[in-house]
């Protein structure tokens, strides 16, 4: 109260949300701008996200939009792993505000890019693409090479989930083409990773599993030499899902669980949904009724995305796999598994067969055959 008062509130204000932003350009978690070379600091956006907050507020109040959009923009991954809903909100907010048209190309470009990416995460694909058309033309008129090859990695997404591969496959051989100019190592191998594994799901929609598990692997190979811990975490849930279809139960269980340690390591939600996801379908394949009906049940209900697949891409499949649990284990397990947080479901899913049944359920009938 005493800061409104004072004369020098709007000062203080505007030199808080410089402070942050610096703070979140640092941590590295603006998706088209990834640096490879340094590390992606979920940790300092969780830990500072109601000063985001109160900063993007601000900026809405004073009209101050080019320096939102930079704040929202700098938070690109932390609205992709915790609730792209509220991304899309800030985004929308800034963009209609009177001021926005103000905003310099370059600034605009990258929000709109963003602003997609949490669209099309929340799950509605139709929306984001002509954000993305908007970005991807700012980014040709500002002859940016490296923009454009984000945008039509991007825009080569939608294209695969409408089921129309010829055109995915030609974006992402454009935007491929464009990665492998760069000289950076990091962050050239990280960029082409990207587009590997997307040429991956497109192989993998048109029917062809085996070079899609390639084209996956060396994606993965890719994250791990860049560092991008993320990026590993979603192709080792991919690898997990081909698993599944091939019949390889081992290989799907040991994939799904590396994949969702690395999701709970970086606070991903969308993330560990697809792993609970998938290692409920293990449980099912392995004959664990009630386990499957535990790890069904806490995230059934979850609506979750993730760029380039993920569980929304799989739930569908997953869900048929569910019907060889079915019975009166899969049923008790999956009322129990209901009243389980996410967080609960991750335990269970990743702890040792020896605590899973203390570690899941509240009540001793629940805890038998865990």
């Amino acid at each position: 109260e005493r800061l409104e008062e004072s004369e020098e509130a709007e000062d203080v204000r505007r030199r808080h949300a410089d402070f942050f932003l610096a703070l979140l350009r640092d941590a590295n978690l603006t998706s088209p701008k990834l640096d490879a070379r340094k590390p992606m600091r979920f940790d300092v956006a969780l830990a500072d996200q109601d000063n985001l907050r109160g900063a993007l507020d601000w900026t809405l109040r004073s009209g101050a939009i080019a320096l939102g959009l930079e704040l929202a923009t700098a938070a690109d991954w932390f609205w992709a792993n915790q609730d792209p809903n509220e991304g899309m909100r800030w985004f929308r907010r800034l963009f209609e505000h009177p001021e926005a048209e103000a905003v310099a190309p370059e600034t605009r470009a990258y929000a709109l890019c963003c602003y997609g990416g949490s669209t099309g995460i929340s799950g509605d694909f139709e929306g984001a693409e002509p954000l993305w058309e908007q970005s991807l033309a700012l980014f040709d008129q500002l002859g940016d090479e490296h923009g454009r090859a984000v945008l039509l990695h991007r825009l080569s997404a939608n294209a695969t989930i409408r089921g129309d591969l010829e055109r995915a496959r030609r974006l992402l051989e454009e935007s491929h083409a464009i990665h492998a100019r760069k000289t950076e190592p990091l962050t050239r191998a990280f960029r082409l990773g990207e587009t590997t594994g997307a040429l991956g799901a497109v192989a993998r929609d048109a029917g062809d599993d085996e070079r899609a598990y390639a084209l996956i692997s060396d994606s993965l190979s890719a994250a791990r030499q860049s560092g991008v811990e993320w990026w590993e975490g979603k192709m080792l849930a991919e690898l997990a899902a081909l698993f599944l279809r091939a019949g390889r139960v081992e290989d799907a269980e040991a994939h799904a669980r590396e994949s969702l340690a690395i999701a709970d390591r970086l606070r991903d939600i969308p993330g560990c949904v697809f792993g609970v996801g998938l290692l409920a379908c293990v449980a099912a394949e392995q004959g664990e009724s009630e386990r499957a009906g535990r790890l069904w049940g806490a995230i059934e209900d979850k609506v979750a995305a993730a760029p380039l697949g993920g569980w929304q891409r799989h739930r569908e499949a997953c869900a048929a796999r569910m019907g060889k649990a079915a019975g009166p284990e899969f049923d008790r397990g999956r009322n129990a598994g209901r009243t389980l947080t996410l967080d609960d479901a991750v335990s269970l899913a990743l702890a040792p067969p020896d605590v899973e049944a203390t570690a899941a359920s509240p009540t001793p009938d629940q805890q038998g055959s865990g």
